[in-house]
């Protein structure tokens, strides 16, 4: 009996050992975004006979609904993105890098599909995840999906939701 009840305790210390337990914040993320024309853009147009072309931009965006990530608000990212564009869809492929009001950065990583009209988009989407950050974010993970259409100036406006968690570091 001794013997059940120390292998008990040696369980119950370890599962409630701050070495075991890791903390973390955890939330939702509902928010819209508006990215301007390409600060940076060059593309290259494939010769193989289907409207084939391979685009790398550099895009400025603003929050319209904040990204709210552990009791912070997003300010601004940048976007930069490799565009594979064949007869009016695209493979788009990038990340972003942005702050909170902290000074904190989140760095994110998106993976989708464009339709275009005559060359330009009229409706993105896509799957992204957070690939870390800096200072309170160094341990941010979390994913969502994005969709986005133009706005009359050209703008893209972003619809963006999903989830994050922050894992806080073990004790020492």
């Amino acid at each position: 009996m001794r013997m059940i009840l120390c292998v008990a305790a040696i369980v119950v210390g370890l599962l409630f050992s701050p070495r075991v337990i890791e903390a973390q914040q955890r939330g939702e993320i509902s928010a819209s975004s508006v990215c301007g024309k390409a600060e940076v853009h060059q593309t290259v147009v494939i010769d193989d006979g289907r409207q084939h072309s391979i685009s790398l931009d550099q895009r400025p965006c603003l929050w319209g609904k904040p990204i709210a990530i552990a009791g912070s608000s997003g300010t601004a990212y940048m976007s930069y993105g490799v565009d594979d564009v064949q007869n009016n869809r695209s493979r788009d492929q990038g990340y972003a890098v942005g702050a909170l009001t902290t000074g904190d950065k989140y760095f994110l990583h998106y993976d989708g599909t464009a339709t275009l009209n005559d060359g330009v988009p009229v409706h993105l989407e896509g799957t992204w995840k957070f690939t870390g950050g800096t200072g309170r974010l160094q341990r941010l993970s979390g994913r969502g999906t994005y969709h986005a259409q133009p706005n009359q100036a050209g703008e893209m406006l972003f619809k963006i939701e999903g989830e994050y968690q922050i894992s806080e570091p073990h004790p020492k």
